[in-house]
């Protein structure tokens, strides 16, 4: 599994193994803690998620919302879908696993990647955040993308919001199915250079976030987070499973490195 890797990401490896062992000898060695967070982490503070019994996406006429093709066809019903769904994701607040994930910054380098698209690692006070999926706090005009046609979204889209750049109508920036993900990179380069992963809150089957994790590098410990145990078969990277409450285990586990 490991020499199918590309071989920049073993080069990755490698550098940062000479750099750990280096700072390590010097005394300085403070351990890169990579946070991968998914929509179950957000479900703890009331926003539903995308897979699971109870959520918004049960009916075809909410889940076709997430698809790109629905721009043109239903516009109208594609911004009030996200427009309301905004709203619920801003009523939210961050619980303990938020806060606790942002709480160590400062102790050990941390970054969180997370699948989410509302703002709660922010407000938690996480300062280095990548979010594959985008987020609720941007627009970008439909056709473009990047950083510089990103926008604030401070209020509710209407049809016909033009973005004043290209002239063309202003969309949440976040990632339909069907569209790549933000942050693929970054992401391959964070991870092949953390010495502590924490899953949290994924069922580990969108792709291509969740292949993300086989960057990892080889000699991490990767602890992944959920109310059920996952199919040891689904997990990309060899790991410790902890079966319960993400506000209650990331707390405990985050104390550990620590303490």
């Amino acid at each position: 599994m490991y020499s199918q890797l590309p071989l920049f990401i073993r080069q990755w490896h490698h550098e940062h193994s000479v750099k750990r062992d280096q700072t390590r000898q010097e005394g300085s060695y403070k351990p890169n803690l990579i946070v991968f967070s998914g929509a179950g982490l957000s479900a703890e503070s009331g926003i539903a998620t995308f897979r699971g019994k109870t959520t918004v996406w049960n009916s075809e006429e909410n889940a076709r919302y997430l698809e790109s093709w629905i721009i043109n066809r239903d516009l109208s019903g594609f911004l009030d879908f996200h427009n309301q769904r905004r709203r619920e994701m801003l009523a939210a607040e961050p619980n303990a696993a938020h806060k606790a994930i942002a709480g160590l910054e400062g102790r050990l380098p941390v970054k969180v990647i997370t699948q989410n698209i509302d703002d709660l690692h922010e407000r938690a006070g996480s300062r280095t955040i990548l979010h594959l999926h985008g987020s609720i706090l941007h627009l970008r005009p439909q056709g473009f993308d990047g950083e510089r046609y990103r926008s604030d979204w401070v209020e509710d889209i209407q049809v016909g919001q033009l973005d004043p750049q290209t002239k063309t109508q202003l969309r949440p920036d976040i990632v339909l199915f069907g569209e790549s993900i933000y942050g693929y990179d970054t992401s391959m380069a964070w991870l092949a250079k953390a010495d502590i992963v924490v899953v949290a809150g994924t069922s580990l089957v969108v792709e291509p976030a969740a292949s993300l994790l086989r960057c990892t590098h080889p000699d991490a410990r990767v602890y992944y987070i959920n109310i059920e145990a996952l199919p040891e078969a689904r997990l990309p990277f060899a790991g410790q499973q902890l079966i319960g409450p993400a506000s209650e285990k990331i707390p405990e586990l985050l104390a550990s490195f620590v303490g």
